[in-house]
């Protein structure tokens, strides 16, 4: 058979690119493909955006024609070669494949797992069933695995975590978890457990526990434990001896004292800490008597809701946003003054939550102060007729209950409580009235 010169050669430089192009070899010169296999080239010879079938379909191909070759010929020397570099293009191939999937995010039980880095780690608490031993280069940065509680070694091993409820698993242990997202059930509950540890008695639960099911025997070494916040039995590989603050002891008894819950209660305890759902005020309404500090805050709150009518419609206010720089997302706080989350309750019993609303308090009151447009929203006492503005949210000032005028506490109280403005709207309706009648007549 002949073969034409120029078309020979456009064959082998078509070969020489492909190989130049091929990000697998990693040392030497590709060679041009042998003439004697230029007819087998369209099924061996394969661009670098080859599928992985593509690679396997061109693996096989390439190892009969390496068995139907001379021992020493120049064919089979280019065909062991060019079969090296297909295999490792694959192989490099399935590899970004498997990468590419573990980036991707995996829905389990509700879990959003995605892949967590590897080096990063944090402290999370030692389950009491992993022994203490000393590991090296880790110090106190070692974390467990939720399933299995086995380590995970953070710079060898791949592991996943929950975008919603940071629920941590080995790669290899994805697949056996069993509990179900505390973002899905705190959506379904709205509001946490209300009341204290609601204990159910093990012979409810069966003598098993209440997370993964496993019997609480009398020769097991795994004692039942006993979750502060459900009230449920947990074995060891759920209820590690971890702590936090009950909500249910905090709004009936004040009590911020941390007691053990088992780790799936934990879990849902910290997506509630800054869900404001608590209405303290209805559920306990003694705490308002017994405890001046939530007193003082319920009247800063009831400011700051007041001020906030004003901010809202200034277009000073707007546009420098003045309520998003002090407030942030904590904006609950000055949309009513009934709702708390367990963060708020916890940062009144220390103090913090009264200095951060005094703080926008001064903040917002500077600024209705001095603003043209929020100034020209104050009241004058019809009282006293005195020209000093007053504003509804002033110590100072007492609104009337059905016009919502303002005055001074001290002239409403000479006043006997009685508004001049009420005074006049009632007298102009009687004046109406009996004029209306006398023209019937």
């Amino acid at each position: 058979m002949e073969i034409s010169t120029e078309s020979t050669s456009s064959q082998i430089s078509c070969a020489g690119s492909f190989n130049e192009s091929n990000s697998s070899v990693k040392s030497g010169k590709s060679q041009a493909i042998p003439l004697n296999l230029i007819n087998e080239e369209w099924q061996i010879i394969l661009s670098s955006d080859s599928t992985a079938l593509e690679l396997q379909n061109a693996i096989i191909k390439c190892k009969e024609l390496v068995l139907s070759s001379l021992e020493v010929s120049e064919e089979r020397k280019w065909l062991v070669r060019h079969l090296v570099e297909m295999r490792l293009a694959l192989r490099s191939l399935e590899e970004d494949q498997l990468e590419k999937e573990k980036t991707q995010a995996k829905v389990v039980l509700g879990h959003h797992f995605s892949l967590r880095p590897r080096g990063k780690s944090f402290q999370i608490p030692l389950p009491s069933c992993v022994p203490l031993l000393p590991v090296i280069g880790l110090g106190n940065q070692n974390i467990f695995c939720d399933q299995c509680t086995g380590m995970i070694w953070t710079v060898l091993q791949d592991s996943f975590e929950c975008a919603d409820c940071g629920y941590l698993v080995h790669q290899k242990c994805i697949d056996s978890v069993l509990r179900v997202c505390a973002h899905v059930i705190v959506s379904d509950m709205n509001f946490p457990i209300s009341d204290i540890c609601p204990e159910v008695g093990l012979h409810i639960q069966k003598y098993k526990c209440r997370e993964c099911g496993s019997a609480f025997l009398e020769s097991s070494s795994s004692e039942p434990r006993l979750c502060d916040y459900d009230g449920c039995f947990y074995c060891q590989n759920c209820h590690w001896g971890d702590s936090s603050v009950v909500p249910a002891r905090i709004i009936h008894n004040w009590d911020f004292k941390t007691y053990k819950v088992s780790r799936p209660s934990l879990q849902q305890i910290n997506l509630f800490l800054d869900k404001p759902n608590i209405s303290l005020e209805e559920s306990n309404p003694k705490l308002f008597v017994f405890l001046s500090k939530l007193t003082s805050i319920k009247k800063l709150r009831e400011d700051l809701v007041i001020m906030k009518r004003y901010l809202v419609e200034c277009r000073d206010a707007i546009k420098t946003k003045l309520i998003d720089k002090n407030v942030k997302d904590r904006r609950h706080l000055i949309q009513s003054a009934e709702f708390y989350s367990i963060n708020d309750l916890m940062q009144v019993e220390n103090d913090a939550l009264h200095e951060f609303l005094y703080k926008i308090f001064n903040e917002f009151d500077d600024h209705i102060r001095s603003c043209n447009i929020c100034c020209g929203k104050g009241y004058i006492c019809e009282i006293c007729d005195n020209n000093e503005v007053l504003y509804p949210y002033e110590d100072g000032a007492v609104p009337c209950g059905k016009c919502n005028s303002i005055y001074h506490r001290v002239c409403w109280s000479r006043k006997n409580e009685n508004c001049p403005k009420c005074k006049r709207i009632e007298d102009r309706l009687t004046k109406t009235q009996v004029e209306v009648a006398s023209e019937a007549f």
